[in-house]
This record gives C-alpha cells, structure tokens and sequence, in this order.
C-alpha cells in the first residue's frame, strides 16, 4: 500500500525517488524478460520452464505499471495542491 507523500520538499523528494525506484525496476524487468524470451530459442527443452517464468514475470509487471500508475497520479496531486 502507498503512503501519500506531504506537499513538502521531503514529500517530493520521496515521491521522485519512488518513482525513480520503479522506472529503475521496470527497466531491470524489461530487460530479464527480453533475456527469458531469447532463452527458449537456444534451449528448446527448457521452453515451458522459461514460458512459467514470463507469465509470472508479465504479472508483476502488471502490478508494477498498476503502482507506476499510482505514483504518477500522486504526483500530479501533490503538484496541483
């Protein structure tokens, strides 16, 4: 769960580092799943294995974009108000 960060400088500085922190984590996300989809090609045998591991992998990155989402939204809430 979030915490809404203040409308102080504290509170933006939070706020830029969790998003700093996911952008960061999506991008080490993009590139294992880039990594897990060539995998299959080189090693035909462990395809379903590899296949497990990308569902799960998509799933949180369907949780991290969900968070990604919220953050952006606080943010523009911290900077309306």
């Amino acid at each position: 769960m979030f915490a809404i960060a203040p409308t102080t400088a504290e509170g933006s500085w939070m706020l830029a580092e969790a998003l700093l922190r996911c952008d960061r984590a999506r991008e080490r996300l993009d590139r294992a799943l880039a990594d897990l989809r060539a995998l299959p090609v080189d090693c035909a045998w462990r395809a379903r294995a590899v296949e497990l591991m990308l569902e799960r992998c998509a799933a949180q990155q369907g949780e991290l974009v969900g968070a990604l989402d919220q953050l952006v939204t606080v943010e523009s809430a911290l900077r309306v108000g």
